[in-house]
């Protein structure tokens, strides 16, 4: 395909890449003042009606994906018999061209960072009931923003399929649709699959981001699938320098050759590796471990009693958090409760997310956990005090953290003076009620500044609940732009 070409009023600019699917170009949109990438799908792949059938079905089911760390489809349609999907244009670089710039392995906070993106947009789609089945670097991709934040997002569900809808013999001239040096052993033997697949996939592309290389290089496809169906899973620590033992266990489990024996979700994975990083037992891990909603050089994780560290990873002097999609209205995604936390949610309507899988105020993300912040289940009620930990868009919130007196008894009265004799705290009245505020500067485990604030509530409806809120480069900042017009 050419410069100039028009494909069903597409003008081509210029080529992006290629693969087996087909080839990706740059185009200008028919009518919109924009360029999208427009995937063009391999001339043969278009001549069989019943390629044709699955692809318009397949597309339709990815066009659905809504996610911060998904690559959304626009459009698709056909030009003839060439099949193309329009997707966002993402300015920017995948994670195999990364991996061109750290042949030994990115930094093991950044390389996590990028697997925590990525696994929250896989979570997303499974939950759509979708699977993307061919997880690796060359599908995630990473897109610079403004003031050095980065954002990471999974791409291609070209060949995604529904969950109960999956055909094992659904490859192309008999060979596994996904690239074999991250296919699972069950897609290689031409079974059943589910979600599973995806995370040993992510799995595979953990390893490959800490060390450099796939975790069975072999010389061979026949020798890739043996390695596949039956070696041991390598260890990242005895590849790359500064990768923690720990993170043996993650990637063991990631690719345990029984689907069964996996992690139980991509969020799960990723909250076992960020564990690892932390030097925290990563066995305590918990299966449905909630949102790990973090991306590329930037990891948030919880804390003891409700306090977070954040970890940024530096490349070349910049600092590279991921700034997420925003906005200013909670959304509801589906009819989920908080159970045993929804007094929590309901003390702060207007701010918490209104379900487990929803969003709240500027895209906040939470899940329940325990004092140490291993995430627990919402059924399960804990005592004396219940927690709620929240990752945030990072413009500029980074944690929320609520810490809630589970019998709805108001915050003790010496936590309140302390909080009172802060020499930065200030009272403060809105017409949701009253309570006590104060800002502090901290600093990160790379002695870069974040600022916090702790706010206190007056009043019975809300009286019981500690919040910290962490984010921005002082707390000042956070007090002079963000609280204003926060709903709180």
């Amino acid at each position: 395909m050419y410069s100039g070409a028009t494909i069903s009023g597409y003008r081509i600019e210029r080529k992006l890449g290629s693969g087996a699917m087909g080839t990706v170009y740059l185009a200008e949109h028919p009518r919109l003042p924009r360029r999208d990438a427009l995937k063009v799908l391999a001339a043969e792949r278009g001549g069989s009606p019943e390629f044709r059938a699955r692809f318009i079905r397949e597309a339709e089911l990815a066009g659905r994906l809504d996610h911060p760390n998904i690559v959304p489809i626009y459009d698709y349609g056909a030009d003839g018999e060439t099949l193309w999907i329009a997707m966002r244009f993402v300015n920017g670089y995948d994670a195999a061209t990364l991996l061109r710039q750290w042949p030994q392995g990115l930094p093991p906070e950044r390389a996590v960072g990028i697997i925590a993106a990525a696994a929250a947009g896989l979570d997303q789609a499974h939950r759509a009931g979708l699977l993307h089945r061919d997880v690796k670097p060359a599908n995630i991709m990473i897109e610079p923003g403004d003031g050095g934040r980065d954002r990471a997002m999974i791409a291609d569900f070209g060949i995604a399929r529904t969950a109960g809808d999956v055909d094992p013999a659904a490859t192309t001239g008999g060979s596994v649709a996904a690239t074999l040096a991250y296919a699972a052993p069950e897609q290689i033997r031409g079974e059943w699959i589910d979600q599973r697949v995806d995370i040993y996939g992510l799995g595979c592309t953990l390893y490959q981001l800490l060390t450099g290389t796939v975790p069975f290089p072999r010389n061979s496809a026949g020798a890739i699938m043996h390695a596949q169906l039956t070696a041991p899973p390598p260890r990242p620590s005895g590849v790359a320098r500064g990768v923690p033992g720990a993170m043996d266990e993650v990637v063991a489990r990631a690719l345990a050759k029984n689907p069964g024996e996996r992690y139980g979700s991509c969020g799960e994975l990723a909250a076992a590796a960020i564990a690892a990083l932390q030097g925290k037992p990563v066995g305590r891990i918990r299966r449905h471990a909630g949102r790990i909603a973090l991306a590329a050089g930037a990891v948030v994780v919880l804390a003891a009693a409700g306090v977070f560290a954040v970890i940024t990873t530096r490349d070349g002097g910049r600092t590279t958090p991921v700034a997420a999609h925003a906005t200013n209205t909670p959304t509801v995604v589906d009819n989920s409760t908080w159970e045993a936390y929804q007094f929590i949610v309901d003390a702060f309507p207007k701010f918490l997310p209104r379900t487990p899988n929803s969003t709240g105020y500027q895209g906040i993300q939470c899940h329940s956990s325990d004092g140490h912040g291993t995430a627990v289940p919402v059924t399960k009620v804990l005592t004396p005090l219940s927690y709620l930990g929240c990752s945030g868009d990072q413009n500029p919130i980074v944690v929320v953290s609520l810490q809630c007196d589970t019998d709805r008894s108001v915050v003790s009265a010496s936590d309140r003076a302390a909080l009172a004799g802060d020499p930065e705290a200030h009272t403060w009245s809105r017409p949701s009620g009253t309570g006590f505020i104060a800002w502090r500067d901290e600093k990160n485990s790379d002695q870069t500044q974040v600022g916090r604030l702790e706010i206190r509530f007056d009043g019975a409806a809300r009286g019981f609940c500690k919040m910290g809120i962490w984010g921005g480069v002082s707390g000042k900042e956070l007090f002079d732009t963000w609280w204003p017009n926060a709903p709180l």
